[in-house]
């Protein structure tokens, strides 16, 4: 475990009430168990998840944030079961074939749109509405223009819009896909650094495969690949 990783058991404040909590938690896919016996208690602030990249990191992830089923055990999320009352409270960024946006459209059309959609019907947008929030979330990265193509930005720049879009609905939890998509170490440190950045806001829930490293913010690191259906 890295020097800015602390351990689960002295990571929370006392009296720090648990947002999440699961217990014996578990998933079958079509091949038998995506991952079992998964027990987590997560507080406020900045969580890494440590599990191989694939199918068995984004199932335990996306079951923690209410959009999958599981097939075993329970998992509460600010004392609300059933993935229904869970969405809620939970938002999602950087998950294959879930937020996958239109590469031929720019960065400023795709926070507009997000915001038109969240907003109430009687609501006028303007085209500019998300920058502010976008602006945020790179912080000391480069910020691309209104007018660049998904299609142009790199692996940072994609995973941050994505994760800058996920926080316009303004729900209190952003669980987020496997870091390692972000596939160079300076990139990699960059948006670890940057969730460190949203974790003062919100509780942040990231999939990685490795640590993150000695410089990265601090954070709490659950190892559970020793949980997963793989050999």
């Amino acid at each position: 475990m890295d020097a800015q990783a602390v351990p689960e058991t002295d990571a929370r404040p006392p009296h720090s009430p648990d947002l999440i909590t699961a217990r014996g938690l578990g998933v079958d896919g079509e091949h038998g168990p995506l991952f079992a016996g998964i027990d987590l208690d997560l507080g406020t602030g900045f969580h890494a998840i440590q599990m191989p990249a694939g199918p068995e990191q984004n199932a335990l992830l996306l079951t923690l944030a209410g959009r999958l089923k599981p097939s075993h055990g329970t998992v509460a999320v600010m004392g609300d079961t059933g993935p229904r009352r869970i969405r809620k409270h939970c938002a999602i960024a950087a998950f294959a074939d879930i937020d996958e946006l239109d590469e031929s459209v720019t960065v400023q059309t795709v926070l507009a749109e997000q915001r038109r959609w969240l907003a109430p019907w009687y609501s006028p947008v303007p085209i500019q509405a998300g920058r502010t929030e976008l602006i945020e979330v790179f912080g000391e990265a480069h910020v691309p223009s209104p007018t660049t193509r998904i299609v142009e930005l790199t692996d940072l720049d994609l995973f941050l819009l994505r994760i800058t879009l996920a926080l316009l609905s303004d729900r209190p939890i952003l669980v987020v896909g496997d870091l390692e998509q972000v596939r160079d170490n300076p990139g990699r440190e960059i948006a670890a650094r940057r969730l460190g950045a949203v974790a003062r806001r919100f509780t942040v829930v990231v999939g990685v495969t490795n640590p993150l490293g000695d410089d990265a913010p601090d954070h709490v690191l659950h190892d559970r690949r020793n949980l997963t259906g793989r050999d």
